[in-house]
C-alpha cells in the first residue's frame, strides 16, 4: 500500500506500507506525471519503515515508465529516505553517488524528525549533530555522545572539539558514549582536518573508553591500542560508571 501526501507548498510524504503491489506502482507512476505536468521540483520524503516486499508486478509497471519516473526524480530538491533496512539505506547511498544530479540523504527510523525537517526547509542541513559533550563532572576526562551519522562534515567538527579540550595539558582521558550510530560517510577518510587531528589526539591521549556501538567496531578500537600510546577499553553501554571508573583510575 502506498500513501501519498502534501506535508508543505513544496513538500510531500510517500510512505510504503507492508507490501508494494501494481496498484501501488501505477498510483506512484500518476504521481510523478502529475508532478512533471506541474513543472516538477519540490522536496520528498520517502518513509519506507514499514515496507515488507514488493511484487514483480509493481516492478514491471516502474520499469515501463522509468522516463517519467526519472524525470520526476531529476527535478526534485530534497530527497530523504526513511528506513530501517541496512540494504535500502546502502542501496540509496550508492544510487545517489553514481546517478549525477540526484542527492539522497538517508535516515534511520530514530532519524524521522530530522528527515521531515529537512525535507520542510526547516533545517539547512540534512542531519543534525552527531557528536554532543556530555559533562560528567570530570575535568580529565573529555567526554562526548555519539548518536547518528558522521558524515565529513560531522567528523571534523568532532575532531576538532576533542582537540580544544586537550588542549589542556591535565586532559588526557577520553570517554566516546555511542547510543545510536549509523555509520559513517566514506569521504571523511580523505579529509585532511581528521586524519591530522585523529594523530594529534592519538599522540596526547593516555587512556581511551569507548562505552557502546557495534561490537566489532569496540574490537577493532582495542585492536589498535597496540600500535598507539593510550591504552584502549571497551565497554558495554550499561557499563558506562565502569569506564569512567576506569579512566578515572
Amino acid at each position: 500500500m502506498i500513501d501519498i501526501e502534501r506535508i508543505s507548498e513544496k513538500a510531500h510524504r510517500l510512505v510504503v506500507i507492508a507490501e508494494f503491489q501494481q496498484a501501488d506502482a501505477e498510483r506512484l507512476v500518476d504521481f510523478a506525471k502529475e508532478r512533471n505536468q506541474a513543472g516538477g521540483g519540490g522536496n520528498l520524503l520517502i518513509d519506507v519503515t514499514a515496507v515488507s516486499g514488493f511484487t514483480f508486478a509493481a516492478v514491471a509497471i516502474e520499469l515501463a515508465h522509468m522516463p517519467s519516473l526519472i524525470r520526476w526524480v531529476y527535478g526534485l530538491d530534497r530527497i530523504a529516505i526513511l528506513s530501517d533496512d541496512d540494504w535500502v539505506r546502502t542501496g540509496s547511498r550508492l544510487e545517489s553517488a553514481l546517478l549525477p544530479g540526484v542527492v539522497y540523504e538517508v535516515y534511520d527510523e530514530d532519524e524521522a524528525d530530522a528527515a521531515r525537517a529537512w525535507v520542510l526547509e526547516e533545517a539547512d542541513a540534512p542531519h543534525m549533530g552527531a557528536l554532543h559533550e556530555l559533562d560528567i563532572g570530570k575535568p580529565a576526562i573529555a567526554a562526548y555522545e555519539l548518536s547518528g551519522r558522521l558524515d565529513r562534515e560531522e567528523s571534523e567538527r568532532g575532531v576538532a572539539m576533542v582537540r580544544k579540550r586537550l588542549v589542556d595539558a591535565a586532559c588526557r582521558k577520553l570517554l566516546l558514549v555511542i547510543r545510536s550510530w549509523h555509520g559513517f560517510d566514506l569521504d571523511r577518510l580523505l579529509s585532511r582536518d581528521v586524519l591530522a587531528g585523529k594523530l594529534d589526539i592519538a599522540r596526547k591521549l593516555e587512556r581511551y573508553a569507548i562505552v557502546g556501538g557495534p561490537r566489532w567496531l569496540r574490537r577493532y578500537a582495542e585492536f589498535t591500542s597496540a600500535f598507539v600510546k593510550a591504552e584502549i577499553k571497551a565497554f558495554e553501554l550499561e557499563q558506562m560508571d565502569e569506564a569512567i571508573a576506569w579512566l578515572d583510575s
